[in-house]
């Protein structure tokens, strides 16, 4: 055989086994450890959230909340996507991976990456551009419109009549502008202007709306609650809306934010998951360096527990529902059942074999992808760079808020030495 032919020879994938006696006692326990882990790092925030007697000050829910931002965005670069690009581009591999096309890691990427893209864009179209909850975990009201303020009444009554007929005139003086030239150049097309006064124009409008509102809430005390109805009156309708929502604290919830944050988070951890089942099967079948393994996991299941329980908790959810414990329950036992798995089959499954390299590659790259939109978009941008976050946080809070952010990156960072 040639020279060439040998250079041209692939090596055979399979590892075979690792040397060292499996210690299947100590990967039992090492079990037990990453779910009481998991569940803690996902369920402590929430848990502070919901249970009334578990009080956490306000601060240090932020920090937890902007702190897993950064381990989630550190989970997609320094774990995800590192490795779906080593496991691909193993030469043992076919062609297609290591010689006619090795982007394609970064092509799977881009592709749940665009995929998620196009249900976000799906979901606002249906659902209307509402927040996903923001830097403080919730939708914000927005401004109310600039009217004039109305001046403080005095105790004698001359005063108190001169003030509010000060008051009407501004009122009326506003609304009649607004009503006579709704655009800034006046009035374009020389329509003959209302002969009637502003404040007859102005009063007959508020009437109007006191009495649209007057028939929607008889309207909504004399049918039922489950049966939204619209009333149609000459050209203006009266909607009477669904059943209001309320969270946790009593606080009234939009319920098209809380179907879009509900599915964000969904979607958020759906990222997670796959990637917790791979990590549970490696601890499984390593035997050399186990426990250094096995710390480096738990602290990486702690952090990113940590990050995906507080964006849960931050969530609407109503009063009593399951929801946010069942996220905590599947995050707590994907990487265990991966270990379970593992354990199983760890005469069987090779990491290293063709299969199983292919396998961790595709799905940690379509992960990588599902958790940098998520985390850049739908968590960095959305809790800086929103209208929303310039209301609710101050340029000082974003300051602090972005070092827990790099604290964050930079501890699961030093966590992907080990793991």
């Amino acid at each position: 055989m040639s020279s060439g032919d040998m250079s041209d020879m692939k090596p055979a994938c399979g590892g075979g086994k690792e040397p060292g006696e499996y210690d299947l006692p100590l990967h039992t326990v090492g079990l037990f450890l990453v779910l009481a882990a998991s569940i803690f790092g996902a369920g402590f925030p929430v848990a502070a959230k919901k249970i009334s007697w578990v009080k956490v000050p306000e601060k240090v829910f932020f920090a937890c909340k902007h702190f897993g931002t950064g381990v989630l965005i550190a989970t997609a670069f320094v774990h995800l996507l590192p490795t779906a690009w080593f496991s691909l581009s193993d030469p043992c591999l076919p062609d297609i991976f290591t010689v006619n096309y090795p982007p394609l890691p970064g092509v799977i990427m881009m592709a749940s990456l665009f995929i998620l893209f196009i249900i976000e864009m799906w979901m606002n179209n249906k659902m209307g551009g509402h927040s996903h909850g923001g830097a403080k975990g919730f939708d914000s009201s927005p401004a109310p419109a600039t009217v004039p303020q109305r001046a403080q009444r005095s105790a004698t009554v001359n005063s108190f009549e001169t003030e509010d007929e000060d008051y009407e005139k501004r009122m009326a003086q506003q609304m009649y502008e607004q009503t006579q030239y709704p655009h800034p150049e006046g009035n374009e097309l020389d329509l003959p202007q209302s002969e009637m006064p502003p404040w007859f124009v102005v009063f007959y409008e508020q009437y109007v709306r006191q009495r649209l509102e007057l028939i929607n809430m008889i309207r909504a005390s004399t049918t039922k609650p489950s049966q939204p109805q619209v009333q149609s009156e000459s050209k203006d309708e009266v909607i009477v809306s669904e059943k209001p929502m309320f969270d946790e604290e009593g606080q009234p919830v939009d319920p098209l934010v809380y179907k879009k944050m509900s599915m964000n988070i969904t979607l958020l951890e759906g990222g997670i998951l796959f990637h917790s089942v791979f990590v549970g099967m490696t601890v499984s079948i390593t035997i050399e360096g186990f426990v250094v393994l096995l710390i480096a996991i738990l602290f990486h299941q702690m952090f990113e527990g940590l990050g995906l329980g507080s964006r849960i908790a931050a969530v609407p959810y109503p009063k009593g529902s399951f929801r946010p414990w069942l996220l905590v329950f599947a995050f707590g036992t994907t990487a265990p059942i991966g270990q379970a798995i593992g354990l199983i089959a760890r005469n069987s499954y090779d990491p290293n074999s063709a299969f199983g390299l292919i396998i961790v590659g595709v799905f940690n790259s379509i992960s990588s992808g599902l958790l940098i939109y998520a985390a850049l978009v739908d968590l960095l941008a959305e809790d800086f760079l929103s209208e929303e976050s310039s209301h609710v946080l101050t340029m000082k809070d974003k300051k602090i808020a972005f070092v827990f952010v790099l604290l964050g990156a930079l501890g699961m960072s030093i966590v992907g030495a080990f793991a």
